[in-house]
């Protein structure tokens, strides 16, 4: 990978400084605005999560009546949205105040924490990203199964 494109935090804060001169407010705000927009997206992520809960109950019964890869499939495909949602909400949008607690006397320092945490939650998002889209291309594989099967089910509906 081209280290022009992934620079260190060290060599990221030291060129952000460079462009921004002395507004040390600007460069501050550039990298919260970075967070805000892995929160928004990690936020879209969990959204499409949730729509996979919400199916499975109103459908999750019939999809699971099928048969048993049907229901393997649904188990597993909400396991593994669980899980992801899990990294998302742990890694990606936990409360840090990070300007208040990596602010230090000297920006270089406070911008090379701040741009560690916010790759360590990219990389967080990018995972728990990743897993839901797993997760739910094996959910759609039980709906699909479901929807290859199109005898009546003999599923009690209540």
């Amino acid at each position: 990978m081209n280290k022009e494109l992934c620079p260190t935090e060290e060599a990221e804060a030291q060129r952000m400084i460079a462009f921004y001169g002395e507004d040390r407010s600007g460069v501050l705000s550039l990298v919260e605005r970075q967070l805000n927009a892995i929160h928004t997206r990690a936020q879209i992520v969990i959204g499409f999560a949730a729509v996979a809960v919400t199916t499975t109950g109103f459908s999750g019964r019939l999809i699971a009546g099928t048969n048993t890869l049907a229901q393997f499939s649904i188990i597993t495909g909400l396991a593994i949205i669980l899980a992801a949602c899990l990294v998302i909400f742990l890694r990606v949008l936990s409360v840090e105040w990070a300007i208040s607690r990596y602010l230090q006397d000297d920006l270089q320092a406070t911008l090379e924490n701040m741009l560690r945490v916010r790759n360590r939650k990219t990389r967080a998002y990018r995972f728990g990203s990743a897993g839901v889209f797993v997760g739910l291309t094996v959910y759609a594989i039980a709906i699909a199964i479901m929807l290859l099967n199109p005898e009546p089910l003999a599923v009690p509906v209540r």
